[in-house]
């Protein structure tokens, strides 16, 4: 499988902040929340007040720009984040085989290198939703870096499927009114969890019982709540995306009607009157910088900087992660693209 046709930013890097993609936002609407730093979320360092509704210090939710779970009681919303990697196929085979539509929220450099798998799970009927080019901490970004992450991501979903997503979840679920007041404008909806898998963990945390994952399916059924949910699991780790058959049958088993985000609430997935600029595909690029995505070790949460076990009986509120473990292939990668093609060119001539 080859890499989406086109010129895209080098894969799991902050990409180029463009004049196409920030005229799509009137700054002057938008919160005056100043960046964070990168310590202090990593730290789990909050402000003592919380002036702009910051989702991973306090859970606070905007109603009329945020989803954390499915109104109806009968319904569950279930997500899949940080793909498509190469373990989705099998993920894609179990659901198609079983017809169960769920939402996936990809990551653009993912898109760029597993963009075949994107056009399956789309034709499959599947919900598709905005999770970032590089998967950083959007609070930390400066309002145009949001805004490139942001678009970057959705031009290289509409390159491969030809639809921009309506929908999109900010990773490690870090964000607040800055953030959603550019997602509004880029015509986005906010989508959180209430059930949280913590599967990441599974790759790299020997101390992690793959178990946990099931048996937290299995008392969040018996949940008495007047809603339905939305749960939070990854396909871009082998192990964790192994789990979705097992999960499944307990859901579906406990009465839920398992369905994409969208469809809890009867809505579009993705966006009809949009203005936003279709980017046309071009010759990839010599510097096109292909990176094999994985894992480093970073904490994943504000809220919650507790180094307990996530069990069945105490799940926590952790965010999905996308932690790349490659080293920083960008820059030789660069130069050795550069020095062939400048070779090939001599040789030409």
């Amino acid at each position: 499988m080859g890499l989406l046709p086109g010129h895209w930013p080098p894969l799991d890097k902050p990409p180029p902040i463009t004049e196409d993609h920030n005229k799509l936002v009137d700054l002057s609407k938008v919160a005056k929340a100043q960046p964070d730093t990168l310590t202090n979320v990593m730290a789990g360092k909050c402000p003592n007040n919380d002036l702009y509704c910051d989702w991973t210090c306090t859970n606070c939710i905007r109603n009329e720009t945020d989803i954390d779970k499915c109104p109806n009681s009968g319904d569950w919303g279930l997500t899949l984040d940080d793909g498509p990697s190469e373990y989705t196929p099998a993920v894609l085979d179990y659901l198609d085989a079983n017809n169960i539509k769920v939402t996936f929220f990809v990551v653009g450099s993912r898109v760029v290198e597993n963009y075949e798998t994107l056009q399956r799970a789309h034709k499959s009927g599947h919900q598709i939703g905005v999770h970032t080019w590089s998967h950083p901490y959007l609070t930390t970004q400066s309002n145009n870096q949001i805004i490139a992450e942001l678009q970057w991501t959705s031009d290289a979903i509409n390159a491969a499927i030809g639809v921009r997503p309506k929908y999109m979840r900010p990773p490690y679920g870090d964000y607040d009114d800055r953030i959603r007041d550019i997602a509004k404008q880029l015509g986005y909806k906010i989508v959180i969890w209430d059930k949280d898998t913590n599967d990441w963990l599974s790759d790299g945390d020997k101390s992690f019982n793959l178990n946990w994952v099931e048996g937290n399916f299995t008392e969040w059924v018996k949940d008495p709540s007047k809603t339905g949910h939305i749960s939070l699991e990854h396909d871009l780790y082998k192990d964790a995306a192994a789990q979705v058959p097992s999960v499944i049958p307990i859901v579906k088993g406990a009465g839920y009607t398992i369905k994409p985000v969208a469809d809890c609430f009867g809505d579009n997935y993705y966006q009809t009157n949009s203005t936003l600029p279709q980017q046309t595909p071009t010759t990839v690029s010599v510097s096109y910088t292909s990176l094999t995505s994985s894992l480093s070790s970073q904490s994943t949460s504000r809220p919650s900087q507790s180094t307990s076990k996530p069990s069945q009986q105490n799940p926590t509120n952790n965010s999905s992660v996308l932690r790349p473990k490659y080293f920083d292939y960008s820059l030789w990668s660069f130069i050795i693209g550069t020095i062939l093609f400048s070779c090939a060119f001599l040789l030409i001539n």
